[in-house]
């Protein structure tokens, strides 16, 4: 009889938390096809992943970095410059590093991947395209779509690293107005100065330690059919001298298959979009 009773208290436990989870992914979904962004709890697991990352990625010696570039696929250690603005051509004043699940195989024997920086930057990954693939799956599945879209082969982890030396008085923003042209867009900053548009208006993002801002860019309005706005985003140059960084998710879909919009189910190259999207900033091709 208590074995009974234990089983349906554990199955009950189960059910709250999936219906909780049910919940939270469906008031995510429903903020960003209306407002074209939502905010986001991590888990536990993402914290500590997304925080040791923040936090490590400094400690990587000179050498190793030198050593972990590679310029022509976007991935390992990028010194700034490398990326511009979309519609302005000022470079980002932050030095990037760029992470690839799929490129994970091209990374044997090189010192950083023995570091703790670089472990904690593929659980970052981990975590962090499990909770996008979610969101995605929801949208899709709000607009009764059946279409299976997978996001972690094309998809990616950039750090970015906002130095003191790098700021310039007649910049208002150390990273220009833009939007980043994937489906969405995850970023968990360390501190302030990551400004979303509403409505054309500027809006600091303030962010718990435990919360991630999720943003929608130009492929998923396209593929909505114009039904979900894009979020335009910047970062602030700070009035004072001070050292920022960032770790983002760009969510961008597997770009070997073919696609039809959500609504019109009207064909779309979604491989040549995303690629242009990528390209306008500087990046190597995608495809």
């Amino acid at each position: 009889m208590s074995s009974v009773t234990t089983f349906s208290a554990v199955t009950h436990e189960k059910m709250v938390v999936r219906n909780a989870h049910s919940d939270h992914l469906r008031v995510t979904v429903l903020s960003l096809i209306t407002h074209g962004y939502a905010i986001v709890k991590m888990t536990t697991s993402a914290q500590k992943a997304v925080w040791s990352a923040l936090d490590e990625i400094s400690r990587v010696p000179e050498d190793v970095q030198a050593d972990f570039c590679f310029p022509d696929r976007t991935d390992g250690f990028l010194p700034k410059g490398g990326e511009h603005a979309k519609y302005t051509d000022n470079v980002d004043l932050c030095d990037r590093f760029c992470y690839w699940h799929h490129h994970r195989a091209l990374h044997a024997g090189h010192p950083f991947i023995h570091t703790p920086a670089y472990q904690n930057i593929v659980n970052s990954e981990v975590e962090l395209s499990c909770l996008t693939q979610s969101i995605v799956t929801g949208l899709w599945d709000f607009f009764r779509n059946e279409e299976q879209v997978t996001i972690r082969d094309s998809s990616y982890v950039q750090l970015c690293m906002y130095e003191r030396k790098y700021q310039e008085d007649d910049r208002t923003y150390l990273q220009d107005r833009h939007e980043d042209g994937h489906l969405i867009t995850l970023i968990k900053p360390t501190r302030d100065g990551l400004v979303i548009f509403l409505n054309d208006r500027e809006v600091p993002v303030h962010l718990a330690d435990d919360e991630v801002i999720v943003i929608t860019g130009s492929l998923l309005t396209l593929l909505s059919d114009g039904q979900i706005p894009t979020m335009y985003h910047a970062v602030r140059n700070p009035k004072m001298e001070l050292a920022r960084k960032s770790l983002v998710y760009f969510a961008i879909p597997d770009l070997q298959r073919s696609y039809t919009t959500l609504l019109g189910k009207n064909p779309i190259n979604v491989a040549a979009f995303a690629d242009e999207s990528h390209r306008a900033f500087g990046n190597t091709p995608l495809i």
